[in-house]
């Protein structure tokens, strides 16, 4: 009888221990994709109260209270997952959508989630930001997760689940609240519903952010070579009349009202200006040329990008006429030659750029308007591009100047096509001052930024340099300078040929060649600048294993690896180092260069893909 007895208490504590079990693993799956576990893993985010709205925006957009946003963009919406209630509405590529901040504790796994869905012409991505704060409400850090696809809605039929997008993270030291923010990676609409935040993780999904190495402490690899301070660029939007001057819209254009084949001779004629202002200088500048500017006539009637048609070219969008929805875009081309029509075709100018070595980069084939072409008119339209140059043995593009700033309304899909097609710097972005949810950059910061979702692209700034602006120019230049940033000088080519705008030009680019002489300052083309830029945040600055961690107080010297990742030779690469170097060596099996040193900077050549072993005394 005992025995039985005890045979069934065993038997009891088995069976509690695999409930137990069984248990504990549920518990653990659900939070380790962010599921609701009762009591453990509860939702730490009341649901938002649509009913109570405020000011969640700077430009006032109700919200519901405690949720904000960066911009106008982010509003209350209809359109969510079981068909009824309200959502959030999400749309511009630099605006968010901040959650209430949530209690937690340093040490612990937090999780937030939300089901989203595109209502747009593509399907896009979204990541979230983890923004960890302290007692005093200052964020300690922030962590991202990767770009999760939002799949794109197909109309009323469409019953299939939203995406779900979510990311996990542990709260660092000293973090008593956690606030989560939403950001998009186009200009496509983005509804989000359900959104929690728990106790618990979320799986790793999308391309998560590369991990910084551990660097030197103290040593700092700058942006630009020789221990310039900043970088500058002076380019120009280049068109024929077929550019942008038959075609032309009613806003964001000085000479609108003006005959386009008087505008394109005068695009013709800035083309000697303006290499005449450069060339005692020996400044590199950016052409950014439409698709005819490489022809130098079309008697043949070559047809090109499937003589299309933009409807998009209408009154309701800022044009002076609709006729452009029915007549094809290509279709005033008089069929000429340089001789007869030197307003349509600049072919014979191209050779005149290259001889001086400056930079010739895209303003696109057609000069269509960004945000409202689609994914496969972009593709069309960088491929002719490309065709067209290849005949004057001008390189693909890598850069390009958006027509119209029209970067406002790219879809994922218009970003996905420039990448493919090789472009790792824009600019002419949206800079309009009602519309900063689609600001990527600008002058105020200048300084070139990834474009979200598509970070192997920067996005470069520029200022508009005119007649009426030419005051400001300087200040422009010194921002950028104590900053350490970077600015683009840009006009219109058919801007610079008047004695008054031959005269401001001449005038800047005097005061910032004072400023490169000086030390302060790399002029370059846009491209050469980008690729600099993304070259550097490439390089890696490690302490050497043997090595202990560097005593300011001793006379040991630094030693450290410096190793060049890109794809890029970097010359001049310049160091910052914690203190005035006294004396330096350099050990690297490529490396036969001489070190410059000026106070705490110490500048060499590093080739791509070469490390360089690095032993600094300090003062």
């Amino acid at each position: 009888m005992k025995r039985t007895w005890h045979a069934g208490i065993v038997g009891a504590v088995a069976l509690g221990l695999i409930l137990m079990s069984t248990v504990f693993v549920a518990v653990q799956e659900r939070m380790g994709r962010c599921a609701a576990v009762p009591l453990i893993a509860d939702d730490l985010l009341g649901a938002p109260d649509f009913s109570n709205l405020a000011p969640g925006t700077p430009t006032g957009v109700l919200l519901p209270v405690g949720w904000s946003a960066a911009a106008s963009g982010v509003q209350v919406g209809d359109f969510t997952v079981s068909g009824s209630g309200r959502s959030f509405q999400l749309l511009g590529i630099a605006n968010h959508l901040r959650t209430p901040s949530v209690a937690v504790r340093p040490g612990v796994s937090y999780c937030a989630t939300a089901q989203a869905l595109a209502d747009s012409s593509s399907a896009t991505r979204v990541r979230l930001g983890f923004h960890w704060l302290d007692a005093s409400g200052d964020i300690l850090r922030v962590d991202w997760s990767g770009w999760q696809e939002v799949r794109r809605w197909n109309g009323p039929t469409d019953t299939q689940p939203w995406s779900l997008i979510g990311g996990g993270f542990t709260a660092p030291p000293e973090a008593t609240h956690l606030a989560v923010t939403f950001h998009p990676a186009s200009d496509d609409r983005v509804y989000l519903d359900l959104i929690r935040i728990r106790h618990g993780r979320f799986p790793h999904t999308g391309e998560m952010p590369p991990a910084s190495p551990e660097q030197t402490a103290g040593v700092e690899a700058l942006p630009w070579p020789n221990g310039a301070r900043a970088a500058l660029s002076f380019s120009f939007d280049w068109e024929t009349t077929m550019g942008g001057l038959i075609h032309s819209r009613s806003v964001d254009d000085p000479n609108v009202d003006q005959d386009p084949l008087m505008r394109g001779m005068r695009m013709r004629e800035g083309i000697t200006t303006t290499l005449d202002i450069f060339r005692p200088y020996g400044i590199r500048a950016t052409y950014y040329a439409t698709g005819y500017n490489f022809l130098t006539g079309n008697r043949e009637q070559r047809r090109f990008m499937g003589d299309p048609t933009f409807t998009w070219a209408n009154r309701a969008n800022r044009w002076q006429t609709d006729a452009w929805q029915q007549q094809p875009w290509f279709s005033p081309d008089p069929y000429g030659t340089v001789a007869t029509d030197p307003a349509w075709y600049f072919g014979d100018l191209i050779p005149l750029v290259q001889r001086e070595g400056h930079d010739i980069q895209s303003h696109t084939f057609s000069h269509l308007y960004g945000g409202l072409a689609s994914a496969e008119e972009w593709r069309s339209d960088l491929s002719e591009w490309r065709r067209v140059a290849a005949e004057h043995n001008v390189p693909p593009a890598r850069s390009l100047a958006f027509p119209w700033s029209s970067s406002a309304g790219m879809s994922y899909a218009n970003w996905q096509a420039l990448a493919e097609a090789g472009i790792t710097s824009v600019t002419r972005t949206n800079w309009n001052p009602r519309q900063p949810q689609y600001h990527l950059v600008s002058r105020d910061e200048p300084h070139c930024r990834p474009v979200p979702g598509h970070e192997a692209i920067l996005a470069c700034p520029d200022f508009y340099l005119t007649e009426q602006s030419a005051a400001e120019a300087p200040g422009v230049i010194e921002r950028a300078i104590n900053t350490g940033g970077m600015i683009d000088l840009w006009a219109h080519t058919e801007e610079v040929v008047t004695p008054a705008q031959i005269a401001v030009w001449r005038n800047v680019v005097r005061y910032a060649v004072g400023r490169r002489d000086a030390g302060d300052l790399w002029i370059a083309p846009l491209a050469e600048i980008a690729d600099r830029q993304q070259a550097v945040a490439l390089v890696r600055i490690e302490r050497h294993e043997s090595e202990p961690v560097h005593d300011m107080s001793s006379n040991a010297p630094l030693h450290f690896l410096v190793t060049n990742h890109s794809v890029h030779d970097l010359q001049g690469l310049t160091l910052n180092l914690p203190s005035v170097i006294q004396q330096v060596t350099l050990d690297g099996e490529q490396s036969n260069a001489t070190p410059v040193v000026r106070g705490t900077l110490l500048i060499f050549d590093l080739a791509a893909g070469e490390t360089i072993e690095v032993t600094a005394w300090l003062g």
